[in-house]
């Protein structure tokens, strides 16, 4: 198992807690924990985040999407 913080905790770490993550992005703090069981965050999101928190999006969307994209598909 990794020890490298995902980037949904990451940003969680950025802003204090996921209620607060939450409050930030105008869901619920059910939102945030759903994304941080999955280890990501959903796409339309990303930018949202990225901007609150200073997270890079590339290191919050799925990393499937992520290489996809950096590889020019």
């Amino acid at each position: 198992m990794s020890t490298e913080m995902s980037g949904i905790e990451q940003a969680i770490r950025a802003v204090g807690s996921q209620a607060k993550l939450a409050e930030v992005l105008g869901c619920s703090q059910q939102n945030i924990s759903s994304w941080l069981r999955r280890g990501y965050v959903p796409p339309r999101q990303a930018l949202a985040i990225e901007q609150a928190t200073g997270v890079s999006r590339a290191v919050l969307v799925d990393p499937k999407l992520a290489a996809l994209l950096s590889a020019g598909i």
